[in-house]
């Protein structure tokens, strides 16, 4: 079955602490449990991300708009619109809007569903 999804149609989500919201996109509820997409708004200035990783799932970031600060293992990067980031899995990471517009990017899990999960390495 083929799911077309508006992104203007769909209820943003808070995240946890003000940090922002989120778009779920693809995932179980929608019938697969291989990826899991959602676009993610960080807010400027916003409460910084928590170093976590996925132990069994790669992640990717595609940039929207806006910048964001990017820790991955130890190093800081700058991430900017039209980027593409690739996580792999067990990798520690984590992502911040320290800038003054919004930070607005897409975010893929895989695989998803039960083999995604989420640890606090901090």
């Amino acid at each position: 079955m083929v799911t077309i999804l508006d992104l203007n149609s769909i209820t943003p989500q808070p995240m946890e602490n003000g940090r922002g919201e989120i778009l779920r996109l693809v995932n179980a509820k929608t019938g697969t449990e291989k990826v899991d997409v959602h676009l993610n708004r960080l807010m400027p200035g916003g409460p910084r991300g928590r170093v976590h990783r996925h132990s069994q799932s790669d992640n990717v970031y595609i940039v929207r708009r806006g910048e964001g600060t990017l820790t991955v293992a130890g190093a800081t990067y700058t991430i900017k619109p039209d980027q593409v980031i690739h996580i792999p899995a067990g990798v520690p990471h984590s992502l911040s809007n320290l800038g003054t517009e919004v930070l607005e990017l897409f975010e893929i899990y895989a695989p998803a569903g039960r083999q995604f999960d989420f640890e606090i390495v901090e």
